[in-house]
């Protein structure tokens, strides 16, 4: 072969770049995988930190009832991340059961006076009628709180955790009320998060004026560090009481609030206290003095006029000999 002078011809080198390449990336991948649980706790580490950034963030919009939505659907995201990496952590399930209660007060719901009085006379049935989109939330936090405390037994002591169960079962009404009651009583407020104390009291409210625990709710009614966020009147507190002195079975003690509770304002408390009232007569076997005060109170009673015909149909099909004026036939 010629070669023209000058000329140096070059054997092509063998380029090992790529294969040193490839070694180190799986020299990289075996110590990854060796300390992958060491990696999986640094970054869970850090997402737990974020979640806790994030929530001391939106308490101060819940404690003034006005949860901001940016701020809790952020925090709802990092919560799901975090169950996803962790699966075996009660922690996760805890951050995830928050979020969901979080999202629960996101459509609305609100710790005041005037929700707690209806809950407390109708119980919460009525009000999931009026509005079923709650109860997926709660069914949701309560369940997640549960798998917390299930996983990891540090959540058996956790006074946030047990309030969320307890919260999702004041509105799931599977446990009994005297349950529930012993359940809320074993919450020691001074130890919750300052998003939840508000929502500890109603619900100790709503679950005493239920179960007739008149001494728990006088307790918490005097604790104003506790109640005082909810602001009830005078009137309110005397309505939660003559409820639940009812539940109990008290019914003189009960007929004394109620009478306290009445004024010349027909409002709910008042047309609340007329046709318990009526009822407590109705229990006390003076039906004829029961059916009078529900005939008094009618013409006034606006949109409670099915509720007053229909204590009225129940008086009389256990007293046939009685007469009403009331359309009871209608």
């Amino acid at each position: 072969m010629l070669y023209q002078a000058n000329h140096r011809s070059y054997r092509k080198k063998a380029n090992y770049k790529p294969l040193v390449f490839f070694l180190i990336l799986l020299g990289l991948a075996g110590i990854a995988f060796f300390f992958r649980q060491d990696i999986k706790n640094l970054f869970a580490g850090d997402r737990r930190l974020l979640l806790e950034k994030e929530r001391k963030l939106l308490q101060e919009g819940i404690v003034k009832g006005e949860p901001k939505e940016g701020e809790i659907k952020e925090f709802k995201s990092t919560a799901k991340d975090f169950v996803t990496s962790n699966p075996k952590e009660g922690i996760s399930y805890h951050y995830a059961a928050l979020s969901g209660y979080y999202e629960f007060l996101l459509l609305g719901f609100r710790f005041d006076s005037v929700t707690l009085s209806k809950i407390a006379y109708t119980g919460f049935q009525e009000f999931l009628e009026q509005d079923s989109s709650y109860l997926p939330l709660v069914e949701d936090s309560y369940r997640q709180a549960l798998r917390a405390q299930a996983i990891d037994p540090e959540f058996l002591e956790s006074t946030d955790n047990r309030y969320l169960i307890a919260f999702g079962e004041s509105i799931r009404q599977k446990l009994s009320r005297s349950a529930l009651n012993k359940l809320l009583i074993s919450i020691e407020p001074e130890k919750l998060s300052p998003e939840l104390k508000s929502g500890y009291a109603w619900t100790c409210l709503v679950g005493s004026a239920l179960s007739g625990n008149t001494e728990f709710l006088k307790k918490i009614l005097s604790q104003q560090d506790i109640s005082g966020s909810l602001l009830l009147s005078a009137r309110e507190s005397d309505f939660l009481i003559a409820l639940s002195e009812f539940r109990a079975g008290q019914y003189v003690s009960s007929l004394n609030y109620l009478r306290r509770v009445k004024n010349i304002n027909e409002d709910f408390l008042t047309g609340s206290s007329k046709i318990l009232e009526a009822r407590i007569f109705y229990y006390q076997n003076l039906s004829p003095k029961a059916i009078v005060l529900l005939e008094e109170y009618y013409p006034s009673s606006g949109d409670r006029k099915e509720e007053v015909l229909n204590l009225a149909r129940e008086i009389l099909s256990k007293n046939q000999t009685l007469k009403t004026k009331l359309p009871v036939e209608d």
